[in-house]
Order: structure tokens, then sequence, then C-alpha cells
């Protein structure tokens, strides 16, 4: 039979649509890829959390605690907006470099762009939010420095990383975000070495500098290489209607991770929203090789969902082992050694020892929801995450609004522990009813995606 030229190519083609190649990283051979990845992230992440912490163990001891209650409600504040700020550019950055590898520098300014543009509009909200919050208990000064530091700068350097990530530069992409705390760190050392306590504002303005001093050569580095193109600003605008579908969605998991403790800080007392907070920095310091897994794992989950929901299903099902074998046993320990908050942390901090046994338990639901997550976000159904993450953030508000009054930081981790289960269970639901209405062999050129 004689074949018409480039019918061969077009058979090939229907039939790698037909049956997806699986991708590398769900090959058996890849454990040893996805461990050295995970080690590299663990190293940057590692290095991350341990100045994040030693950061915020310094300031809690050389701050008074309430002025410390209030810092911790305005940095709760940001963080529940943060995911704004970049119009999920990171994660646009990871799903396009898997669609078009060629085109990184374009990726790259786009994500610059947009974590410029809204970074600047979320600093604005924060700052006028903050106002309203707390009146004359934080100055204008303070909350636009802390915002310009976490929603402009940091967002800049998080672009950065993700296009180093995708580009394979592994050891870079965990560095750098670290830099920018181990210079904070440096900071905060400095103003503790001088007289008097530590205040807000020479906090504030000292993290402003050193994140625009760190992030201007951040930038020139990760655009290093890049053959000058033209910057289509509408062509980035039409991005950031898919990017907020990554920006609401992780908006809606801060808002149930950090709006407890800017509800603590304004319904209850400062003092209970700084020990709810030091108790919360540990199960997320504790939480860091679970992270780097997941970091590792995150553009590998764009490539399986090429192939559908089932792909990303099986690579999520085949992670899972992996981060219950970790998370398991360190909540244990969070709970036999949490009787050494005080130590660490100071003697006013006697309260954070039943806090951390309570939320030690975090650390496993959250290597359930996050495994969820991350398969609907690969398989680009992204919009079914985000329903699913601001029905749990508006939940997690209303009984915050119940508890927290009530109860204080003990409500806050009742709130806490109910809110991530039932995540865990819509995620893996949505995930598993996905699957369930996808046809086997379907080419991923028809399947559908979520828009926005």
């Amino acid at each position: 039979m004689t074949r018409v030229p480039g019918q061969a190519d077009r058979l090939a083609a229907d039939a790698r649509d037909r049956h997806p190649r699986r991708s590398r990283w769900q090959r058996p051979s890849s454990g040893d890829s996805f461990l050295h990845k995970s080690g590299k992230f663990l190293t940057g992440n590692l290095l991350r959390t341990l100045a994040q912490g030693a950061l915020f163990v310094l300031l809690a001891r050389e701050m008074p605690i309430d002025t410390y209650g209030l810092f911790v409600g305005v940095t709760a504040l940001i963080a529940v907006v943060s995911p704004f700020a970049s119009a999920g550019a990171p994660s646009l950055i990871i799903q396009n470099y898997a669609d078009s590898p060629a085109d990184w520098p374009r990726h790259l300014l786009r994500g610059l762009f947009l974590s410029t543009v809204f970074g600047s509009a979320a600093t604005v909200l924060v700052t006028a939010a903050g106002l309203a919050i707390w009146g004359a208990h934080v100055g204008l000064v303070e909350l636009l420095c802390l915002a310009v530091a976490d929603l402009v700068a940091w967002r800049l350097v998080e672009a950065v990383g993700a296009s180093f990530h995708v580009r394979g530069r592994i050891m870079l992409a965990a560095l750098i975000p670290a830099l920018l705390h181990v210079c904070r760190l440096a900071g905060a050392a400095v103003l503790a070495l001088s007289e008097g306590p530590v205040t807000l504002h020479g906090w504030a303005t000292t993290s402003a500098v050193i994140s625009i001093v760190v992030c201007l050569p951040v930038l020139l580095g990760g655009l290093r290489g890049a053959a000058r193109r033209a910057l289509s600003v509408r062509g980035s605008l039409a991005q950031a209607r898919t990017g907020m579908l990554f920006a609401v969605g992780l908006s809606a998991q801060s808002v149930y991770n950090d709006s407890d403790k800017v509800m603590l800080s304004r319904l209850g007392t400062p003092e209970s929203a700084a020990i709810y907070a030091a108790a919360y920095r540990v199960v997320d310091l504790a939480y860091t090789p679970a992270r780097s897994m997941g970091a590792a794992a995150y553009p590998g989950f764009f490539e399986a969902g090429r192939g559908g929901p089932r792909e990303a299903l099986r690579m999520a099902r085949g992670l899972v082992p992996r981060f219950l074998a970790f998370s398991v046993p360190v909540s244990l320990l969070l709970v036999a050694f949490a009787g050494m908050m005080p130590l660490v942390f100071g003697s006013d901090f006697e309260a954070a020892i039943p806090a951390l046994q309570g939320l030690s338990a975090l650390l496993v639901l959250k290597s359930l929801h996050y495994l969820a997550a991350d398969a609907l976000s690969g398989a680009r159904m992204q919009g079914r995450r985000t329903v699913c993450q601001i029905g749990i953030g508006v939940f997690n508000a209303l009984l915050n609004l119940w508890l927290i009054p009530a109860y204080g930081w003990q409500g806050a981790i009742v709130s806490s522990l109910v809110c991530d289960a039932l995540l865990a269970v819509l995620l893996w639901g949505c995930l598993t009813a996905a699957v369930r209405r996808d046809r086997v062999g379907t080419p991923p050129s028809v399947r559908p995606r979520e828009r926005v």
C-alpha cells in the first residue's frame, strides 16, 4: 500500500494522542531523579524555612509581645492577599513551559510584568485594609514597607525561581528564595544588637530595603540568556485571566491558613495571636521536607496532566505513600517534643505547648490535600481546585467568627483541623469524579480544559 507523503507522521501523531506517553515523572526508574530533585529543594527550602523560623523567634524575643501580635496580624493579612500580587505568575510560567519550552523568555517576562502590576495594586489594597483594621496601632509607613517587601519584591523573586525550576536549574530555583530570607534575618540581627527593643517601624523599613536590594540582581540574573523580545501587554493581561484561577485558589488557601491569625489579633488578643502563630510556625517548619517533595513534583503534574486526569491521579497516588511516611512520624514527634516551646520562644509562650500538639495533625492533612490539589492543576482543572478552596476559605472564616471570640486560639485550632480535613475530602473527590468521566484514549488535544 502506497502512503501519501506525511501520512506516516500523521498516523504516528494520532497514535501518540490515543496513547499518551508516560511522563518522565511517572516512570519506575525515575525514583532516583525525583529524590535527587527533592533533595535539592530540601536544601533550599530548609535554609529558607530555618531563616524564617530564626527570624520569627528573634522578633518574638526582641519585640514586646503586644507589638509582635500586631506584626503577626499584618503579615497574615499580607499572606492572604499575596497570591493576587503575582496573578498566579509562577504557576503560569510552569504551565506555559510544559506547552512551549522554547518560549521561556516570553513566559518569564509576562510573569514579571504581572507580578509588578498586580503586586503594586495589592500593596495599595493591603495598606488601606490595614489602616481600617488596626487604625492608629499600625502606621502607614509600616504597612507600605511590609507590603512592598512581600507583595512586590518577593513575588518577582518567586517568578524568577519558577523560570529556573522549569529549565532544570533546580538548585538555583531552591536557593534564590532562601537568599532573600537569609538577608532579612541578617537585617533583623543587626536591629536586635542595637539598644532598646525592635520596633515595628524599624523592622518594616529594614525588610523593605533588604528585599529591594536582593530583588534587583536576581531579576538581572533571571533574564540572562534571554533574547530581547517585545512584551505584549495585551497578551500578558490575557494570561492574567488564566492566572487569576491560580491566584484565587492560592488566596483561598491563604485564607484558611492565615485568616485565623488576623482574626485572633483583632477578635481575640495580640497575645493569643502570638501563641497560635508560634505553634503554626513550628508546624510549617516541620512540613519543609514534604513541601520540597511537592515542589519537585509540581511541574511533573502538568506534564502528566496533558494525558488527562487519569494520569495525574496515577502520579498523585504514587506519591501518597512517600508523603505519609514522612508526615505521620513527624506529627508524633511534634506531640512528644512540644514541651520545648517555652525554651525556644520564651516563658511567655507556655500556652504554645498544647497549641503545637493540637496543630501537629495538620502535617498529615496537608500532605493529602496538596497532592490532590496539584493533580487537579496539572490536569488543567484549576477551576475545580479553586472552587473547593474558596468554599473552604469561606467556611473557615465563618467558623473562626464563631470559635475565636468564644475559645481564642483553641477555637482557631479546631477550625484549622476541620477545614484541612474537609478540603482533602473535597479535592480527592473532585479528582476521582473527573477520572470516572474521563474516557480512556481521548486525545489530549480534545480534552476539556478549565477556563476563566
